[in-house]
């Protein structure tokens, strides 16, 4: 313990962290410097709770950004495809393991043009024009090609 004796000593006032450390030490487990325990006590934090409610809310701002159709046939594809696991992909592009989950239930049933609208309601092939069912047909032929090689 980094108070020692003094640290067991039950607080009744607020302590108050400079902006510029809260940043720093949220920057700091962010690049992998080290563990939230190293961090704590680096940066002289009582406990690990605040600092970890403070980068899961920074997470989930960045990971709240829109998602073209492009982006998710992309992402679902460097898991069926690849053959990465969910969190990995979660990792890589930015979102949310859920989020990730959902499309490749939606895809295994319905196909990527399941993917095509945020509310799970498809867009009749009739109604795509023809090049987005081209483009459409080109990546489920390429799918398909790969799934057979392996």
């Amino acid at each position: 313990m980094q108070d020692g004796l003094e640290g067991l000593k039950e607080q009744h006032n607020w302590i108050r962290y400079i902006s510029e450390i809260k940043r720093q030490a949220i920057s700091a487990y962010l690049n992998d410097e080290s563990s939230l325990w190293d961090i704590q006590i680096r940066f002289g934090l009582r406990s690990t709770r605040r600092l970890e409610d403070r980068i899961n809310e920074l997470l989930v701002h960045i990971m709240s950004r829109k998602i073209t159709f492009e982006e998710r046939i992309r992402i679902v594809e460097y898991i069926t495809v690849s053959e990465h696991a969910y969190s990995r992909a979660a990792k890589h592009y930015n979102v949310s393991y859920q989020q990730i989950r959902f499309w490749m239930l939606k895809t295994t049933t319905n196909g990527y043009i399941a993917l095509k609208d945020r509310l799970g309601w498809t867009k009749p092939i009739e109604k795509m024009t023809e090049v987005e069912r081209l483009r459409l047909k080109k990546r489920q032929l390429k799918i398909q090609i790969k799934e057979q090689e392996v």
